[in-house]
């Protein structure tokens, strides 16, 4: 693309000329000549080879400060927009589109009879697809991913090698499933019976809407009597362990290695770091954050906010809290000093 045209597909303001020709991404420490790269803010830049610059709004200002003219200026050409990660992200994709196999259905693949498959769909080696199965329109089954029987899977999804998607779950429109991705299996309810565990029914689904991402190794189980839902634009890391009867809304995220107990609700817009756990029947509202490595006990409700701890607590009272018991050392030292002064001078 020549620059003129990123300017213009970004929306953002040009400075220098408008027919350089870009052909890739980069890092800006490491971009060269035809590549562009972006600088999220201004005070953070360091001179670049790139040929084009995703820069902030500011960055005209942030240079005309500057005792000396940076290399940028040298090169003549930089695009200012009001989120520079944003624009970079949108142009990655069209430079560097994702990989699109040429439609078929490799020999070795076992498809049933009663099985629809769409048009332009590509269905790699040792793929199964079960009974009465449907896969969209341009979707692709890369190598050794199974599809059980009565599974919807809607069009221009990317199931990667060895996801298994197990009988009767549904699956949106553009979905992204990494690979080794469970989504179906049986949720973890046992009923105690004097000397062992009866396993309760799971015989409910998952349904997963439309733009929906799940990282590698990450499992989503089906309901036990009811569903599984994952709502539209959510993102999942790597290894998370979604439990039965899991209702996540929409453009939620949620980082690698969390844990989701069953029937925990977190609803639209929320945000969920790395290695949370949460226990069964909470209720996170639209809108909360939950730092790395909380604990959320069973039952309980994360109003809009930022959390961390174990149990969950508001920031601020969970940094409070930290404080005190990096002080302890030092109080410590400080009754021991107070202890030994009214042992060698006791009160009359």
């Amino acid at each position: 693309m020549k620059t003129q045209e990123i300017a213009d597909f970004v929306s953002g303001k040009l400075f220098g000329a408008g027919d350089i020709e870009i052909i890739g991404i980069a890092e800006v420490l490491k971009a060269s000549n035809g590549q562009i790269a972006f600088v999220e803010k201004a005070g953070t830049f360091t001179a670049t080879k790139a040929s084009c610059l995703i820069v902030h709004d500011d960055f005209d200002t942030y240079l005309s400060n500057q005792e000396t003219p940076s290399e940028i200026i040298t090169r003549g050409c930089y695009i200012s927009v009001r989120q520079p990660k944003l624009a970079f992200a949108l142009i990655a994709e069209k430079l560097h589109p994702p990989k699109k196999p040429t439609p078929g259905i490799h020999p070795s693949a076992v498809i049933s009879e009663s099985a629809r498959i769409g048009s332009d769909v590509f269905i790699a080696a040792h793929v199964s697809v079960g009974d009465n199965s449907v896969i969209g329109v341009g979707t692709q089954l890369r190598a050794g991913a199974k599809v059980g029987d009565r599974v919807k899977i809607g069009s221009d999804c990317v199931i990667h090698p060895n996801v298994f998607i197990e009988d009767c779950c549904t699956i949106g429109h553009k979905v992204i499933l990494h690979s080794g991705v469970v989504i179906g299996a049986d949720g973890f309810g046992y009923v105690r019976d004097k000397q062992k565990h009866v396993k309760f029914p799971q015989i409910g689904t998952v349904v997963i809407e439309d733009d929906v991402e799940i990282g590698a190794n990450s499992c989503v189980d089906r309901g036990a009597l009811g569903e599984t839902r994952i709502g539209a634009g959510t993102k999942i890391d790597n290894l998370v362990q979604v439990g039965h009867n899991v209702n996540i809304g929409k453009h939620v995220i949620i980082a690698a290695q969390t844990g989701i107990s069953g029937s925990v609700v977190i609803e639209d817009d929320c945000t969920i770091g790395g290695q949370v756990g949460f226990g069964d029947h909470v209720r996170v509202l639209s809108g909360a954050v939950i730092g790395s490595q909380a604990g959320v006990l069973p039952g309980k409700i994360v109003r809009p906010g930022v959390w961390w701890g174990t149990p969950i607590q508001p920031l601020d009272e969970y940094k409070r809290q930290n404080a005190h018991v990096k002080s302890i050392e030092r109080l410590k030292a400080e009754v021991k000093l107070l202890k030994k002064i009214f042992e060698d001078k006791p009160l009359p």
